[in-house]
């Protein structure tokens, strides 16, 4: 699944990419697994037990944070996001690459400021110890860092995709398959 992001060795960078993004796409969903559960912890502790919790809304919000940014990266990595396909599906070859690196570098521009804002976000959080304002005050940074995480990854990804269309660019080769085809 991974192997559409490079085509690289498992020792090279690309490699090691492919291998954290699967990786991060099996944290994502072991974290909607353990949100079920704490949801369904919730719903029967209120109403079959009257014993409510006061830390499975919290802990899902945050998990839902952890899932969102760590799956963008799988996302990437498989070539998941949504596009206008009934115009880019009709491209073919080099056109479809440089129509590739044009849309990778300007997700990379989008991305940066998720992982600038993020950052900066998830910092203050740590500095100033800042906590939920729930039952059970979790430290807010290290959901926070999840953000700018989500992010380098994605930014990594898109960086080897447009390493990859480059040099198909460069050698005059047609469109390889995986490359943003989905």
């Amino acid at each position: 699944m991974c192997s559409q992001v490079g085509h690289g060795l498992p020792g090279r960078p690309e490699g090691r990419i492919e291998r954290v993004c699967r990786q991060t796409g099996w944290i994502a969903g072991s974290l909607a697994v353990i949100m079920m559960l704490a949801l369904i912890r919730e719903v029967v502790g209120r109403y079959f037990f009257n014993r409510p919790t006061d830390w499975a809304v919290d802990l899902n919000s945050y998990l839902l944070v952890i899932m969102v940014y760590l799956g963008a990266a799988y996302t990437t990595s498989i070539d998941g996001h949504v596009r206008a396909d009934f115009l880019y599906g009709r491209i073919r070859g080099r056109a479809k690459a440089v129509l590739d690196v044009f849309i990778d570098v300007a997700s990379i521009f989008y991305v940066s400021i998720l992982l600038w804002e993020g950052g900066l976000l998830a910092w203050e959080s740590f500095l100033f110890d800042e906590v939920s304002t729930g039952g059970v005050r979790w430290p807010l940074a290290p959901f926070q860092a999840m953000v700018p995480l989500g992010a380098a990854l994605v930014i990594f990804l898109l960086l080897v995709r447009i390493a990859r269309n480059v040099r198909l660019l460069a050698s005059g080769g047609s469109h390889a398959p995986g490359a943003g085809e989905g």
